[in-house]
């Protein structure tokens, strides 16, 4: 049996797991010390924040195989766009055997759903070249403009699917 749920702080151990999946699809290593446990403190933190965060599962037979979160976030307002609040997707992800069985857009569905609810304006994400079938799909559109991160001496990149070029202060 097939269930969509939103999740609950008692998920973040599945999410993580999750998670984890897409983090090594995408290059990145899931097994990195200390990961699991601050992916997991974080999720039981946001989930506890119902009209900032939520999360959705799609269970097969009692088991978590897909989920998505999603967050808003407050902009300064600008013209035409008085509203500043964006909502941004992250962590879609499903376990292999369970791809293209409609459960990612099941959980991008209740994602936007959500943020409908809300009345949130713009929803963005940073899709992968798997991903963004669905997404053009329900929607989104790539936008133009350079995105650009700094990323203090020490710490790792700036996340998953980013290439770092030089970075030299003139």
């Amino acid at each position: 049996m097939t269930n969509l749920r939103r999740a609950r702080p008692d998920d973040a151990a599945e999410l993580t797991r999750l998670r984890g999946l897409m983090v090594a699809a995408m290059g990145g290593d899931p097994t990195t010390a200390g990961w699991a446990q601050a992916c997991e403190a974080a999720f039981t933190r946001r989930l506890a924040e119902p009209d900032l965060f939520a999360a959705w599962l799609v269970e097969v037979d009692g088991r978590a195989v897909s989920s998505g979160v999603g967050w808003v976030e407050e902009h300064l307002p600008a013209p035409g766009t008085l509203d500043g609040r964006r909502g941004h997707v992250a962590s879609m992800s499903t376990e292999p055997a369970h791809q293209r069985a409609g459960h990612g857009r099941a959980v991008l569905t209740a994602l936007m759903g959500w943020f409908a609810s809300l009345e949130v304006p713009r929803v963005d994400l940073r899709a992968t070249e798997a991903g963004r079938p669905l997404y053009e799909d329900m929607g989104f559109r790539v936008l133009g403009g350079a995105t650009m991160a700094w990323t203090a001496a020490g710490a790792a990149g700036p996340g998953l699917g980013f290439a770092l070029g030089p970075a030299t202060p003139r």
